[in-house]
Formats: C-alpha cells, structure tokens, sequence
C-alpha cells in the first residue's frame, strides 16, 4: 500500500489537550487549553452543582445578592436603579430620597399639596405606584391618578370623606413603582 498524503474530504472535530487546574482542596479552578489559555467550554442544558460566581453560591438554599442596573424579566424592566424625580407638585421645595423604583421617599414641601407627578425611567407601558402618607396614614391614603411610560400622578384622599386631599407640609410618602 503507497503512502499518500491528500487533504481530508471530511470534515472532523478537533480534539486538543487540555488540563484542569485545581487548589488545595481538590476543586476544580478551570480549565487549561492549548498555551496555558483558562478557557470554559460552552454549558447548555447543564446542571451546575457546587459552583460559585464572586464568592455566591449559585443554586443555593441561602439567600444571596445580586448588583443591576435593571431587573428584567421575559426581556420588561421589572424594577430600575435610577432614581425617581419630582416633576411637580407636593407642595413648595420637596425633597425625594431613594436610589431606585423598589422604594423611595418623598418630604411634602411646604404650603402641603393634593398631588404631584415623579418622574420614573422608560416603561414599556407604564407606571403602577403604590404608598402610605407615613405622617398622617390615619387621615390621608394615596391614589395614583394617571401615568406615562415615564411618569405617575400621585394624589392624597381623605380616609373619611373620600374626597382629594391635600398631604400636610412635612409629611412623609413612603412609595415604590412597578413598571408594566
């Protein structure tokens, strides 16, 4: 039989060396391939068990925390970390404090206020915002009145009559905002 040397007609996987680097304890730290290059090698439909990404155990029974800019799901914003704002009203000079949508506070301004607009982040549709008039939560309760994609009405009621009220100067809202 004659040696020849053609060019495959086939194609076929390449298979390269690799070794696995591991600690003291016996864990598997990663994967080294060709070079010294740490590599992982693409996981579909596997089960990780054991894993850790910064120190938090993935899949674990104890709670852990997570750091975003947004929380989505099904591809919709569900919460935000950008701040909501006061567009208008709750009286003269209010003061919002809160670093996201999850929960913020709003200081009605001086003179008090029947209502006011805060100025959230794009929303697919809109804004559901929901409170309590901390101060006064035995005579005024929250209503959202209206909403954008970028924005919520907000307006006190009178716990007796029904009717709009004005939040007293000083009074302290105690929100969160849902995006929908």
């Amino acid at each position: 039989m004659a040696n020849t040397n053609q060019v495959a007609s086939t194609s076929t996987q390449n298979i390269v060396p690799v070794q696995a680097a591991f600690n003291t304890a016996g864990a598997c730290l990663g994967l080294v391939g060709p070079g010294g290059v740490y590599f992982s090698p693409p996981l579909i439909g596997d089960v990780i068990t054991g894993a850790t990404i910064d120190s938090s155990v993935i899949g674990g029974t104890t709670p852990s925390t997570g750091n975003f800019t947004s929380l989505s799901l099904g591809g919709k914003v569900i919460a935000s970390n950008v701040a909501p704002a006061i567009a208008s009203g709750f009286g003269t000079t209010p003061t919002i404090t809160g670093t996201n949508t999850f929960g913020f506070k709003i200081v009605v301004g001086t003179g008090g206020a029947a209502n006011g607009v805060i100025t959230l982040p794009a929303a697919p549709t809109g804004w559901v915002v929901t409170g309590y008039d901390t101060t006064n939560s035995a005579t005024i309760f929250i209503q959202q009145s209206a909403y954008t994609t970028t924005s919520a009405t907000i307006v006190g009621y009178s716990m007796t009559t029904g009717l709009a009220a004005n939040f007293s100067a000083g009074d302290v809202l105690i929100l969160t905002a849902s995006p929908f």
